[in-house]
């Protein structure tokens, strides 16, 4: 079968090495408000391997013509004798920066003056997650980003986004999407542009009947918890004297009442949330982002369910076509199942010996150990990384 993917080579500067014309494999695993990812086999003599070898070297991945990721090249190993040998090469999707980049309390200024105070952020999700990168990623570290013209896309966010040294990605994410949007790191020219997007919908049922569906899986859960309590310190005061006085405690109760008729049940949790922007601020603003917290460890701990399907491309079905892209909002009726979700990350194959395959994830399946362990590692590090910041 022809190869239907372009590998794009760059140099650290993003110059334009060369294509890698006919991999031995490939899989690509774009990710909707995730990191994307890739790996690549290929001859050891292919005349690119030297500048894949090369530091920073990067790779721009595109399917039929539509772009389907960039990034850094990771990790490369090999394996011989050289007259048979093979080049193996990763790839992190260039979305990866909202993990590595910390935002700052005050990110013009130097690492002296931050204090302790948190960085905050109001208004649509557009303008919050774009002035979080630019302040950063590009104005504060120099980073070869771009970032798009805002034009005031997704909701308002309540709370807005408060942060004191916390990985972007952490304290942005899930709210953006919560607001209605996704966010895109891709390479055009000699960088990275960064924008937003409203999901699209894609506009057919996926069934056995359209016979496109190969094979199918689904698996749903139950919610971790269905009313949440997030706990903070109120404002410090004094006593006449100018003594310090114990600080208060404050609480913050989140619950969702019809998870708890649905089933005649209640799952209670507790969470440790945040002490306010600035020491001065009052226990009202305290109370309403323990609310903003309570609220968010409630959506994290909401009923999982997604499905995982096998497609079969044909002239006519194609990813990339009718809005059938990552972050599309799809139906999919199986099993006895329908539900519209996000189509979180498509896995795609090729092979010399077995062609073009496609699986996409659509909503949030949790029975993979290795996405439950993630899941959990990512809540230890963020409680952890919410107790230094109050401390």
């Amino acid at each position: 079968m022809e190869n239907p993917f372009e590998l794009m080579i760059y140099d650290r500067d993003f110059n334009f090495r060369g294509y890698v014309g006919n991999p031995i494999s490939l899989a690509v695993t774009p990710r909707f408000n995730e990191t994307g990812t890739a790996t690549v086999e290929m001859d050891l003599n292919h005349r690119m391997a030297g500048d894949i070898l090369e530091e920073g070297s990067r790779i721009v991945i595109k399917k039929d013509g539509l772009f389907v990721l960039s990034g850094k090249i990771f990790q490369k190993n090999a394996e011989g004798p050289a007259v048979k040998g093979v080049l193996k090469f990763f790839v992190k999707s260039d979305f990866r920066a909202v993990h590595q980049v910390l935002g700052w309390p005050l990110p013009l200024s130097p690492l002296a003056n931050q204090g302790k105070d948190s960085y905050a952020i109001t208004g649509n999700a557009e303008l919050a997650i774009k002035n979080m990168v630019q302040q950063n990623m590009v104005s504060r570290l120099g980073l070869p980003i771009t970032v798009a013209t805002n034009l005031g896309r997704g909701a308002t966010l309540p709370a807005g986004i408060d942060i004191r040294f916390h990985p972007i990605y952490e304290k942005a994410f899930p709210a953006i999407e919560q607001a209605g949007l996704g966010v895109t790191f891709e390479q055009q020219g000699a960088g990275i542009v960064m924008d937003v997007f409203t999901p699209p919908v894609y506009p057919y049922v996926l069934s056995e009947e359209s016979g496109v569906l190969q094979w199918w899986s689904w698996s749903a859960s139950d919610a971790a918890a269905t009313r949440v309590i997030a706990e903070g310190t109120g404002q410090s005061t004094d006593d006449a004297e100018g003594n310090p006085l114990p600080a208060t405690k404050l609480y913050a109760l989140a619950v969702d009442e019809d998870l708890e008729a649905s089933y005649n049940d209640a799952t209670e949790v507790h969470r440790l949330g945040s002490n306010g922007s600035n020491a001065d601020d009052p226990d009202s603003v305290r109370l309403t982002m323990l609310q903003a917290d309570a609220e968010e460890a409630l959506a994290e701990a909401a009923p999982r369910a997604g499905f995982a399907v096998r497609l079969s491309e044909t002239g006519t079905f194609r990813y990339g076509q009718n809005n059938l892209v990552v972050g599309a909002l799809v139906t999919i009726s199986v099993g006895g199942v329908t539900r519209t979700d996000y189509l979180r990350e498509v896995t795609m194959t090729y092979s010399r010996d077995r062609g073009v395959e496609v699986t996409p994830v659509v909503g949030d399946i949790q029975d993979n150990p290795d996405r439950v362990i993630a899941s959990f590692l990512a809540r230890l590090k963020k409680s952890i990384n919410n107790l230094k910041a109050s401390n």
